[in-house]
């Protein structure tokens, strides 16, 4: 495991062009399984100086990109820079893409959720939380069907067209593993297969007789409060 480490971090810092390393990031294998597929860390600010706090911008990004010449990116991670959606037309053709965290580039629209579905169509996990995206933006991730974790926290999307999103990705496409997070004081929208799974399981349960079907969950009186004024 030692000697592993060893390696990737070894690989890493052959493989990090100038800019990677200038926004502290790293380019690396994602495993010794998989040499061919990298994961790609890029942070949204640097300090050059004494105290200079430069943002990520697109003119950044796409050199970094280019740094990574024709490997194929599995991973990418970038958050808190000033990305708009000209960033996403550098990774086009990185069919190889599943992960892709953009949390926190306030500046990412709607038009980069259009992009995204159009360029990475087998992408599975996104992060858009604190963009810049709205419900509109959802309407073009429809075609992501293979989905399984989004993250739009702290957006214009609301919980109402977030849970009627993830019912159409199941009815259109059969994607019923799809969990949607929308922010902290909301529930999080789990998978309608494994709220199926749930169901079916605690009903064994109940047939099998360990479980009561009877029993309910109830809040316990508040005590009586007393309107008498206190006094010493």
């Amino acid at each position: 495991m030692k000697t592993l480490v060893i390696y990737l971090c070894l690989l890493c810092t052959l493989t990090a062009g100038p800019i990677v390393k200038k926004y502290n990031g790293l380019f690396m294998p994602i495993s010794e399984q998989s040499p061919d597929l990298y994961y790609l860390l890029l942070n949204g600010q640097t300090i050059i100086g004494e105290d200079v706090r430069v943002k990520l911008d697109d003119e950044d990004f796409v050199l970094a990109i280019n740094e990574t010449r024709t490997n194929k990116i599995y991973q990418l991670r970038t958050r808190g820079g000033m990305l708009t959606h000209n960033a996403i037309d550098s990774i086009k053709g990185q069919d190889q893409l599943r992960y892709l965290d953009l949390s926190n580039n306030k500046l990412i629209t709607d038009l980069a959720c259009k992009k995204i579905a159009l360029y990475f169509p087998r992408l599975e996990r996104l992060n858009l939380f604190n963009t810049g995206i709205s419900n509109k933006g959802l309407t073009y991730l429809i075609d992501l069907q293979e989905l399984k974790q989004l993250h739009v926290g702290l957006t214009d999307v609301t919980w109402d067209v977030a849970n009627e999103f993830r019912g159409k990705m199941e009815s259109i496409g059969g994607n019923d593993d799809l969990e949607i997070t929308t922010g902290f004081n909301k529930p999080a929208l789990g998978s309608i297969k494994h709220g199926k799974f749930l169901r079916a399981t605690y009903q064994s349960n109940v047939i099998a007789g360990q479980l009561n079907p009877n029993f309910k969950v109830g809040v316990a009186d508040e005590p009586a409060k007393s309107n008498e004024k206190y006094e010493e």
